[in-house]
């Protein structure tokens, strides 16, 4: 007999992700300790082995979702909630700032998550003059879904410090004005977004609440490690990653914001527990929704850019940092051995960002350092291929095509360029191991959903786009688990069900790889596992 374990979870089926399925896991301590039939892990049997029967369940690798923000998301999911996903005409948007406004005390900050101007679709045009309106007395600020725009009103700029002659923040920040210059009170970008959310409540106390309600969010989803990409802290401030006693945790891989990895001078901490420094998050250009994502030929000249959206006839987008000082940034993480992670959205920012990462990794190709480019909602195929070649993983924003998708084909990017989106499929045929992401707090974090549309590649309203790119389940499956972790420099420890690697788990009432394709997303989640020990 072999040494007793802690647990036997079995009446199910395993779908360990690198091997063929099987029918029972034993659990020793954090680790997995026997995978295979029911005969073989129950022989780890002892007398103080747990039984846990899945009554016809499917045991699946905890999910790994690659890049995220935990503390952003806790943040604005605790705002008021303005979301399209809820809220379907501009009179529940507006009564809902309204009912938060009259609750709150005069000269009191309210802020809002979720504005959303193609899931809400009489929303119309925003700017300080509808928010002054709604909120005379308060400061009011109003993030879009996108995460890339805010809105503020008069009573926020005042509080901020920021008047008509107020320069744009460097970095790519952008505070819009009318044809007069008078502040119109859109906010574009991180740096100039942070001269408002400051006022955001940041106690400990609060962040811990927070982010105790977030991480039970990830682990309902059934995600166990996540990417956070783009931490604002020195690595030794760990409290931000601390939920409340006794909440739920998942491990955490931290990837710092250019700001605090210049001023960290040792090499990024390849330990793995439940937080892990491993690299740096560079921003290249923007968003789609936005009119900051850097393009070759100009966003459409449609009603919902021009009018809704704000952006101006011919816009192509633009750079959030000169090309060589970008150049420069990636030699000195590259000397000092971090992990890169860039974000790019447009074929033109995917483009210049691969220039870079082959110049500077060009003659440096000894070593596995898994540079990865984010988002890639536009990248040519022959960018895909040249990432194969050098070594640089791509992680796609799939949910683009189905909570986007039709904006994206009609009013934003037009058929053509739509249909080219996210090439996952061109990515796997080239050699990739890719993942998926949700970037919560934009999409929820549902690594399901992100298997849905990766494999129909259909929007919301039902229609495909770009159906030859639509990837297996198998293959989507290895993009949340076992490939996302590999990007995470975790593959190692977690991301498959396999002797010596970490007992984290998650319980599915249905089998993925068997479901209708369309109804992946409509699998349930019962439970999750971390380190051996059990959720829900």
């Amino acid at each position: 007999m072999a040494e007793g374990a802690d647990a036997i979870i079995l009446g199910g089926t395993v779908i360990p992700v690198t091997a063929p399925p099987a029918e029972a896991v034993a659990i020793a301590g954090e680790r997995i300790a026997a995978v295979g039939s029911n005969a073989e892990v129950l022989d780890w049997r002892g007398p103080d082995t747990k039984i846990h029967d899945l009554n016809g369940a499917v045991l699946v690798p905890g999910f790994v979702e690659p890049h995220t923000h935990p503390d952003l998301s806790a943040q604005c999911y605790a705002w008021v909630d303005v979301s399209g996903f809820t809220h379907r005409s501009r009179h529940v948007v507006v009564e809902a700032l309204r009912q938060a406004v009259h609750k709150a005390e005069a000269g009191d900050w309210v802020f809002a998550f979720g504005l959303d101007p193609m899931l809400t679709a009489d929303l119309g045009t925003w700017d300080k003059g509808v928010l002054d309106e709604i909120a005379p007395s308060n400061p009011l600020a109003v993030m879009l879904q996108s995460m890339h725009t805010l809105i503020v009103n008069s009573k926020a700029l005042q509080a901020a410090g920021v008047d008509d002659g107020t320069p744009d923040p460097p970095g790519g920040g952008r505070l819009l004005r009318w044809a007069d210059g008078r502040l119109n009170g859109v906010v574009l970008e991180q740096p100039a977004i942070n001269l408002f959310v400051r006022f955001v409540d940041q106690s400990p106390t609060a962040t811990e609440q927070r982010l105790s309600h977030q991480y039970e969010r990830y682990r309902g989803a059934g995600i166990t490690t996540i990417g956070v990409a783009g931490h604002f802290l020195h690595p030794e401030l760990t409290p931000p990653f601390e939920p409340a006693p006794g909440a739920e945790a998942v491990r955490a891989v931290v990837y710092l914001h250019q700001r605090v990895a210049e001023g960290f001078i040792s090499e990024a901490d390849r330990s793995y527990d439940h937080l892990r420094v491993q690299g740096v998050k560079l921003w290249y250009d923007g968003s789609p929704y936005s009119g900051t994502m850097l393009l070759d030929e100009p966003y459409l000249d449609s009603p919902l850019c021009r009018q809704t959206l704000g952006i101006s006839p011919g816009a192509v987008g633009h750079a959030n940092i000169e090309f060589g000082e970008f150049v420069g940034l990636l030699e000195s993480f590259r000397d000092r051995g971090w992990q890169v992670l860039t974000h790019a959205q447009g074929d033109r920012a995917t483009r210049e960002v691969m220039d870079a990462y082959q110049r500077v990794l060009r003659n440096h190709g000894d070593r596995d350092r898994r540079w990865r480019l984010e988002h890639c909602a536009l990248i040519s195929r022959a960018d895909v291929e040249r990432a194969a070649q050098i070594g640089v993983a791509l992680s796609f924003h799939v949910n683009h095509i189905y909570y986007y998708g039709p904006e994206l084909r009609e009013a934003i990017l037009g058929p053509a360029r739509a249909a080219l989106a996210m090439p996952i499929w061109s990515a796997i045929r080239s050699g990739h191991r890719v993942s998926l992401h949700a970037d919560s707090p934009m999409y929820p974090a549902a690594p399901l959903s992100l298997m849905r549309t990766a494999v129909t590649r259909r929007t919301r309203t039902g229609e495909q786009l770009g159906a030859d790119e639509a990837i297996t389940p198998e293959q989507a499956l290895r993009a949340v688990t076992i490939d996302a972790a590999w990007q995470l420099f975790a593959d190692d420890e977690i991301g498959s069900i396999a002797v010596g690697k970490y007992a984290d788990l998650a319980v599915l009432s249905r089998n993925p790889l068997e479901s209708p394709p369309q109804d992946i997303d409509r699998i349930e989640v019962l439970q999750s596992w971390l380190g051996g020990k059990t959720s829900g």
